[in-house]
């Protein structure tokens, strides 16, 4: 049975098409953790694209088979499809189905960055409508030339995918801790992002 790694490798120069149709495009393969109360180590692999944060695609293994879905949160749709490892990664599409997405009025500030003992620091807070904290997470960054910040909504943020507001420079969070808006505790860390070329067509 092929690894997940080799899957991610394979899809560096994959692209599929499933007929004319909705078309997405990925760029980067991102593989990061996650710790909280109920998942103590959860590993994501996700798919983005650099210039578009409005959708992403998960994979992940579910028994012993690969699936993937993608989260379009412009058109409020979700992508299903079955991958079939013995036959070069052959994307079989399942269904769409559409959701709902309330889009709260939540503020995000952003602190300036901080040197702290080699690392590059910021503090995020999130105020609800009322101006009260929320949330709060403080993030180990790496200063970037395009905005990665929506890297994060799918893994913890998930409340703020909607959320319009980008950070005042460009970065990419390489761990963060904190609270969210549950008061639970929180802990990520990136582990690679690699570039990949990745288009998918949904059928009509």
């Amino acid at each position: 049975m092929k690894t997940l790694q080799t899957i991610f490798s394979v899809l560096f120069l994959f692209s599929i098409n499933l007929c004319y149709g909705q078309n997405y495009k990925f760029d980067k393969i991102v593989k990061d953790n996650l710790y909280n109360q109920y998942f103590p180590n959860k590993e994501d692999t996700k798919l983005f694209n650099s210039e578009d944060d409005s959708y992403h695609m998960n994979l992940y293994y579910r028994n012993d088979s690969l699936v993937s879905f993608i989260i379009d949160r412009k058109k409020n749709q979700m992508h299903y499809f079955y991958i079939d490892k013995s036959d070069s990664l052959k994307f079989y599409f399942i269904k769409t189905r559409k959701f709902k997405e309330s889009v709260n009025e939540n503020k995000l500030e952003f602190s300036e960055i901080k040197e702290e003992k080699e690392n590059k620091e910021i503090t995020l807070k999130i105020l609800n409508e009322r101006e009260k904290k929320i949330a709060e997470y403080q993030f180990i960054i790496k200063e970037t030339d395009k905005n990665y910040f929506s890297l994060i909504k799918s893994s913890f943020l998930e409340t703020e995918g909607n959320n319009k507001t980008k950070p005042p420079f460009n970065f990419i969070i390489l761990e963060a801790k904190g609270k969210n808006e549950s008061g639970r505790y929180i802990k990520y860390k990136l582990k690679s992002i690699k570039d990949i070329d990745l288009r998918v067509t949904i059928p009509h």
